[in-house]
């Protein structure tokens, strides 16, 4: 079968082709990226690029693991593959596989004439040892699990409406889209990626012997997405539900969490101030389909929805903020380039009057001019509310 497209990424790949910096993919595991150099490699061979010049390794298979040991031999193994006299192309999968990988990508990107593109599971890989040694010759491509339009088109689905029901149960991992007619076998890949990403790309990763704890504070994260939460408060829960913990623990596990990319931390600001807040935030997950088979507080529809647009703004290339407002809080600040800054409040429905009032109520504060957005699942409304426009989630999702 061939690869579904993914346009949006691959676009981004062939735009910065043969600019003089490595191109470091970077996602959560099982969201796309091999599947995304595959159509690159694809792209590569379909506007002449002779096969001989393109060098594709993955650490992860057999062979891989067998030829190398270490950053010499990685560097060895590219090395022996490159075509000598004309440009090479090299495509290599899952590099934090390879200890002290950097030098093997240092030692390519001057030594040999090659385009570098890599990808990775960790956003360790983009620590200051990277940094520092390629004095920032390198671009990071984020990668997400499926948007709901690219969602979509996997599916091959008309039924928008209830294509997004589904969306929101089982989420965007291709792999579990793909599935979209056998729902048992949905469930079952979803907490086998789940399972990998906590065994191997945090528990195994980090060395934590004992992952009780972490899946503990996995769980009450993804239970309580879109709520403002600190180490202290997380470490007192945890406490009180009769697993040990202390907040320096918790903020270890939370940055690996978010290294690991299962979970994104969003800071507040406070928008009379100016000032961006220290205190508390809010959490999201990766893919809503990890919070559709784990569960969840009984009032977390609008929680949900919260997470998919935050994922949605981040996609679109947004900085994405918690808003303070007086005693108010906004959902989303959502600053793009220059002046392009967007106020939003996400709820289930507007439909009743109390339901109204509160999510008018803080966009009402904001004294400035820039957009002010309230995304549901009600039909749109022509008239908007005192300059406040009003959008269909899954309008919006669609770019409509």
């Amino acid at each position: 079968m061939m690869p579904k497209a993914r346009d949006t990424y691959l676009n981004r790949l062939i735009d910065s082709m043969d600019a003089p910096v490595i191109k470091v993919i970077s996602g959560v595991r099982r969201c796309g990226k091999s599947t995304l150099l595959n159509l690159f490699e694809s792209y590569l061979t379909s506007i002449g690029i002779e096969k001989e010049r393109i060098v594709r390794i993955d650490t992860d298979t057999k062979d891989a693991k067998e030829k190398v040991s270490d950053w010499k031999g990685m560097y060895d193994l590219v090395a022996g593959q490159i075509k000598k006299g004309v440009r090479n192309y090299v495509l290599l999968d899952e590099v934090q596989n390879i200890d002290d990988w950097e030098s093997a990508l240092i030692s390519m990107y001057t030594e040999l004439d090659a385009d570098l593109y890599v990808t990775g599971s960790n956003a360790m890989m983009l620590s200051p040892h990277l940094g520092t040694k390629l004095v920032g010759r390198f671009i990071e491509i984020p990668i997400l699990p499926l948007s709901f339009k690219e969602y979509l088109d996997f599916t091959d689905s008309k039924n928008e409406d209830a294509s997004f029901r589904e969306y929101i149960k089982t989420g965007g991992f291709p792999s579990v889209a793909l599935l979209h007619e056998r729902p048992m076998l949905q469930k079952d890949m979803l907490m086998g990626i789940y399972s990998t990403v906590l065994d191997l790309d945090l528990a195994k990763k980090n060395e934590i012997r004992s992952t009780a704890l972490l899946r503990d504070l996995a769980e009450y994260l993804i239970e309580n997405i879109g709520n403002t939460v600190s180490a202290k408060s997380i470490s007192d829960y945890l406490n009180r539900s009769g697993r040990k913990s202390n907040p320096h623990t918790i903020e270890d596990y939370l940055l690996m969490m978010e290294r690991a990319f299962l979970l994104y931390r969003v800071r507040r600001y406070d928008i009379s101030g100016k000032l961006r807040l220290k205190t508390l935030g809010k959490y999201y997950v990766v893919d809503p389909g990890f919070r559709g088979f784990i569960g969840g507080r009984p009032d977390g529809a609008g929680r949900i929805l919260e997470n998919i647009v935050y994922l949605e703004l981040i996609r679109r290339g947004y900085e994405v903020s918690i808003g303070k407002v007086g005693s108010y809080e906004v959902d989303f600040i959502a600053k793009g380039w220059g002046d392009d800054i967007v106020y939003i409040q996400v709820t289930k429905t507007m439909s009743e009057e109390s339901t109204a009032e509160r999510e008018l109520r803080p966009l009402l504060e904001i004294k400035d001019n820039h957009p002010k957005l309230i995304i549901s699942m009600d039909p749109e409304m022509e008239d908007d509310h005192y300059g406040i426009k009003h959008r269909n989630i899954v309008r919006w999702l669609l770019g409509e």
